[in-house]
């Protein structure tokens, strides 16, 4: 593409041979009229790349040399943001290509949190295999992201199909000729914006609508966490008690005090499994404590109650019977956890247990989103391909011979929006079937997506037979004329 040597600038009115392009107000303006300004900035002394702030905005590294950079200013709005106007227009179909390309960046955060899933449950069939019993919750929290993931693809899909529609009608009215006026140049500039705020809006949604599953991927990050700690505990002091074949571990305290009825207070580690809690005394080299463990059944504790006192600080009291009770204080944070894990096997222990232990290995970790992927390539190949339809104008100078083919070839606007409405109906029914067969959605929303689209994608077929058959005698009274 070219453009017109013979325009001026829009503030001297004079002729010159480069003239800048200003994407911000679509001016144009020689170089003498430009506002010229030093820039404080740096220079990385690694890779000889300027960055404005103190970091290397080419290879991240902290800048240390100062310098100063020339930059220019658009006369009109002070924008920085001028090309050269044959720079500008040849690179216009680049803009345009970038601009589509920018609805496929949507995937990489789903690829992200997908990845992250996927490590998630590997992390946690490690931990499975350390016989905890604190994954009733987990286990339910991963089939709740399972379900938030799919219920996003499927909005996404749907969004994506209404997206594509609106960057459709901006697309088809891009022309790239050869000499563009500024007219021109400045409503192609206008369009391509359009398409990339599209583009990036929609991007912008699919981040809203992972943020839900990503908030519950967070908590279960705390909570493999914590049960990593639990296990660094269990392993390190697991030969100083002997716990039944099927016990299972539940937590693992440090630096808990603990007092026993008739004797002092003692400072060790309390070990939580799903029948017996273990408190393990430290080595004191005044009071000399043995460390051997003491034990107690969950049955013997009749109430785990909290108590919060001004001048003792908080504790927790475990009454065994009418008189014997156990005071158990440390930290409020730690008293916080113990009251809630006790508050489980007390009260809830069918939640709080495994039934079973090889569930998670059948476990589906992978988060399919590949169907989107593939439907995005698709809407990007057929927006890509619209402004460089064959037009009526294109078609002057050649052989009648050959007018045929292209008015076959050729279709209207009304033609053209009916195929992609239907393409999108199309996908939309795909994407219930497999939705359904996933058990994502329940079988209530399916019957009725299901039989909405169909009807929709019979009269969208109709209308797409009438305007094709009325494109057609429109193409072949045109062909006739030309003949």
């Amino acid at each position: 593409m070219e453009y017109n040597t013979d325009l001026r600038c829009m503030k001297c009115q004079r002729k010159a041979k480069y003239i800048y392009y200003c994407e911000d107000c679509s001016g144009t303006y020689c170089f003498d009229c430009l506002i010229t300004e030093k820039k404080e900035c740096t220079f990385c002394k690694d890779c000889g790349y300027i960055s404005w702030g103190k970091t290397c905005e080419k290879c991240g590294k902290q800048n240390h040399i100062p310098a100063t950079k020339k930059i220019l200013k658009c006369p009109m709005c002070n924008s920085t943001k001028l090309k050269e106007i044959g720079k500008k227009t040849s690179n216009l179909p680049t803009e345009f290509y970038d601009a589509i390309d920018a609805l496929a960046r949507s995937l990489e955060s789903i690829q992200k949190f997908a990845h992250k899933f996927s490590e998630l449950v590997t992390n946690i069939k490690q931990i499975r295999r350390d016989r905890f019993c604190l994954y009733p919750s987990i286990e339910s929290g991963l089939i709740q992201i399972q379900k938030s993931f799919s219920e996003t693809k499927y909005r996404a899909s749907e969004i994506l199909d209404k997206v594509s529609e609106h960057i459709y009608k901006y697309a088809k009215e891009l022309s790239f000729n050869r000499n563009i006026s500024i007219y021109q140049l400045s409503k192609i500039d206008k369009i391509i914006k359009m398409i990339k705020t599209h583009a990036i809006s929609y991007c912008n949604l699919i981040d809203d609508f992972l943020s839900k599953p990503q908030k519950e991927l967070l908590e279960i990050e705390e909570k493999i966490a914590e049960l990593k700690n639990y296990m660094y505990l269990f392993d390190e002091v697991a030969e100083k008690f002997e716990p039944e074949v099927y016990e299972l571990k539940v937590a693992a305290f440090p630096n808990v005090k603990l007092t026993f009825p008739g004797e002092r207070r003692k400072k060790g580690t309390l070990f939580i499994t799903n029948k017996r809690i273990y408190y393990l005394p430290e080595y004191h080299f005044i009071f000399r404590f043995t460390g051997k463990v003491r034990s107690l059944s969950l049955n013997e504790i009749k109430e785990a109650e909290q108590k919060k006192t001004t001048f003792f600080g908080n504790k927790m009291v475990l009454r065994l019977g009418d008189k014997e009770k156990i005071k158990l204080k440390t930290s409020e944070m730690l008293l916080e956890q113990i009251q809630t894990i006790f508050s489980y096997l007390f009260y809830e222990r069918e939640r709080f247990l495994i039934t079973d232990l090889y569930f998670l290995e059948s476990f589906n970790f992978n988060l399919d989103y590949h169907s989107l992927q593939e439907k995005i390539d698709r809407r990007i190949n057929d927006l890509k391909q619209t402004p460089f339809t064959v037009k009526p104008e294109n078609i002057s100078g050649r052989d009648n011979s050959n007018l045929r083919d292209i008015f076959h070839m050729r279709e209207n606007d009304e033609v053209k929006q009916l195929r992609i409405e239907l393409k999108a109906a199309q996908d939309t029914l795909r994407e219930l079937i497999k939705a359904f067969n996933d058990r994502s959605i329940t079988p209530e929303v399916y019957f009725s997506r299901r039989e909405k689209t169909k009807q929709k994608i019979l009269t969208i077929e109709a209308e797409l037979e009438e305007a094709r058959q009325k494109n057609y005698r429109m193409n072949g009274n045109l062909h006739a004329s030309l003949i």
